[in-house]
């Protein structure tokens, strides 16, 4: 088995991924999991420092809806460039590319971006939840233990089994720009919505729950794992991560070969890019 809440995924073995998404090796083989490092009480850079001292705090909800993150992803570069345009009072949609949010630097400038990016979420109905580097992203699960009402555009992302998601809003990747309408329409229910994410991350994904929740997991992946299967995926693996970094490389080249020709036209890109 492996265990990893990494966002470059494997798939060599029945695995319990934090970002699993959907695929041919994930099918009947992988799970996925909350991801592990936001759940302990870790360095800054693993779990962000202020969740615990503040999620308990009475703030006042001066937002419908926020997202605060970096430009990880097409999906991600496209609402920024498409809520620049907006000017829209309770909603708040802010790339995060200035600063590194993973690193450990302890310096009280990051501790002031760590502690806004928390309290921006508790001051929010809804947080919105799009993939980044991979199909999950770690904000889902600090807004539910926030009790936030969270907002999830992932279309690849498997749900972790074994949990009720009624409390989130699934919205296409396709569908960021009808985001205002589709949020507004569901305004009235951000209290249960919120309240219900809050008791489903209690009771799943809290120190006193993920224990047993990974435990039923393995043990699920244990007693599906089918030996015929996996000596094919063995056999055929080379060529599946060949083909894999080869796309990776493609994509890398590309990126390289577009800005380079806006930078010769001497014409800003339109998207933000994340360091």
């Amino acid at each position: 088995m492996a265990i990893s809440d990494g966002d470059i995924l494997s798939y060599y073995m029945p695995s319990l991924y934090a970002s699993n998404h959907r695929s041919l090796l994930s099918r009947g083989r992988a799970l996925t999991a909350g991801p592990f490092s936001s759940l302990v009480e870790a360095p800054l850079g693993s779990r962000n420092a202020w969740i615990s001292p503040l999620k308990d705090a009475q703030v006042e909800k001066r937002y419908l809806y926020s997202f605060m993150g970096g430009s990880t992803s097409m999906l991600r570069k496209r609402l920024f460039r498409y809520y620049r345009s907006l000017a829209i009072a309770d909603a708040l949609v802010e790339c995060t590319d200035h600063y590194k949010h993973w690193s450990r630097d302890a310096s009280p400038e990051h501790s002031a971006q760590q502690r806004r990016y928390i309290e921006t979420m508790q001051a929010s109905k809804f947080v919105l939840c799009p993939r980044g580097a991979s199909a999950s992203s770690i904000r889902l699960f600090e807004s539910m233990e926030l009790g936030c009402a969270p907002i999830v555009l992932a279309d690849r992302w498997i749900p972790v089994d074994g949990v009720d998601w009624s409390f989130c809003l699934f919205v296409k990747e396709s569908r960021y720009r009808e985001l205002d309408v589709i949020v507004r329409s569901h305004a009235d229910e951000w209290q249960e919505r919120g309240a219900a994410a809050r008791n489903a991350f209690n009771g799943h994904f809290s120190h006193s729950a993920f224990g047993a929740t990974m435990e039923r997991q393995l043990r699920d992946l244990v007693r599906h794992r089918d030996d015929g299967r996996e000596r094919l995926i063995r056999a055929v693996y080379p060529l599946y991560r060949g083909a894999t970094e080869l796309k990776g490389e493609l994509r890398l080249a590309a990126r390289n070969t577009v800005l380079a020709g806006f930078r010769m036209l001497g014409v800003k890109f339109p998207y933000d890019l994340n360091k």
